[in-house]
């Protein structure tokens, strides 16, 4: 080889087409990786906002409490999507992925041209917002990467078409999958055409349904016509200029002095181009290590419950009722909001949930060997707890919090040793 070609960069090529179940299997796990870190982007914005500032006026603390409605709505339709996204994936015959890299995301990894990244809630979060829920673009010539979101589904849209179509080799095997467990709006005590807190997650089971499915996503993300006031794009672009016209004292009173891009050790899998703010407050990184172990736990059992294994439904019923409502709603939000209380030990900002994921999130396909050990981590987690609970100067309330873990640890015991929770 010749050494000036050493310094040659191809350039990079289009995006293809989806023409294969793989190539369908591989565009679902990105879109699945990345509604999940959308998802936690505008869960750790909301958890940054100050909603019981003494500071702000009576009109300024309801302009605070709407934007933690709107970026929580968002933020549980995020997750949504994350659910249908895994119904496609489950349906084709993959198995569901709720794995995603840490963030800040490495640059190029979803191939979408923005810095992925942890924010408080600002100026900078609602831009970068904005520009991940936008319209697709006009139809143009391929690119080498996707100008939004919606991009995204465009080909993957296109490709159940090509794949599912009439005529197509595989339209009669291309849902292969669609018989096997899927999270749907019944699982959480909605009815099959109910929306349950915002969330419409729905099965998919044939070409029809797939496409339905997308074209939800399409519609809640960018909207149905330009002027959506549904839509996320459409929210984003009134925080944005609710934002704009507070002034600067008003804005700093509604914002806890969140970091951006706060990790809890160095980590080699997130962009080096961005500035971290790792936790060195002793308590802090202890109780954000035990946030990130509970929301990792909370995976697992979406995991488990999602996809062919030897769950029996009862085995389903009790991790849909322990994912959803202990752990997301009094483990995993309430130790976010009690981290803010906590300083990250820079003598800056505030500690936060850094939603780091220590390794992948692995789908357990036998009941035994998952049961023994979920019953382990929510000993260790409840353990946890209990140990930085009892520090100096922690919230009081985390004590509750490990109560509830314990209470729940009791619970998975029983139910492995064939006790009915």
């Amino acid at each position: 080889m010749r050494a000036g070609l050493l310094a040659t960069v191809a350039a990079a090529p289009p995006i293809p087409p989806i023409t294969t179940r793989e190539d369908l299997i591989d565009a679902l796990g990105l879109a699945a990786e990345l509604e999940h870190a959308i998802m936690c982007m505008y869960l750790y914005a909301a958890l940054s906002l100050d909603r019981a500032s003494p500071a702000l006026s009576p009109e300024a603390a309801e302009q605070v409490r709407t934007f933690a409605i709107d970026t929580l709505a968002i933020a549980r339709q995020e997750m949504e999507h994350l659910g249908i996204v895994t119904n496609l994936l489950i349906a084709v015959g993959a198995a569901p992925d709720l794995d995603r890299p840490n963030l800040p995301v490495q640059p190029g990894y979803f191939a979408v041209d923005l810095p992925l990244a942890l924010a408080p809630f600002g100026e900078a979060f609602l831009e970068l917002a904005a520009r991940l829920e936008a319209p697709a673009p006009p139809d143009g010539p391929p690119l080498p990467y996707y100008p939004s979101v919606a991009a995204i589904y465009d080909r993957i849209r296109a490709g159940l078409v090509t794949l599912g179509g009439p005529g197509a080799p595989t339209a009669a095997t291309l849902f292969l999958g669609a018989d096997d467990p899927q999270v749907q709006n019944t699982d959480f005590g909605a009815g099959p055409d109910q929306q349950f807190y915002s969330v419409e997650i729905l099965a998919v089971k044939d070409l029809p349904s797939a496409l339905a499915a997308v074209d939800l996503i399409r519609v809640q993300g960018e909207g149905a016509s330009a002027d959506d006031p549904d839509s996320h794009f459409a929210i984003v672009e009134r925080m944005r200029a609710a934002w704009a016209a507070l002034d600067a004292d008003t804005r700093a009173a509604m914002v806890k002095p969140a970091p951006s891009s706060p990790v809890t050790s160095e980590r080699g899998d997130v962009d080096p181009r961005q500035p971290l703010c790792r936790l060195t407050d002793a308590r802090a990184v202890a109780l954000a290590r035990l946030a990130n172990r509970a929301y990792e736990l909370l995976l697992l059992l979406l995991a488990r419950l999602c996809g062919a294994s030897d769950a029996t439904p009862a085995d389903r019923d009790f991790y849909r009722k322990y994912a959803f409502f202990p752990l997301m709603t009094m483990v995993v939000r309430p130790v976010g909001e009690l981290l803010t209380e906590l300083p990250a030990g820079d003598g800056a900002h505030c500690a936060v949930t850094t939603f780091e994921l220590d390794g992948p999130i692995r789908t357990y396909l036998d009941r035994a060997t998952f049961h023994v050990q979920l019953g382990e981590r929510l000993a260790h987690l409840a353990a946890g707890l209990a140990e930085v609970a009892a520090m100096p100067d922690v919230p009081p309330r985390l004590a509750y919090v490990a109560r509830n873990v314990a209470y729940v640890r009791d619970r998975a015991l029983a139910y492995a040793q064939g006790e009915v929770p």
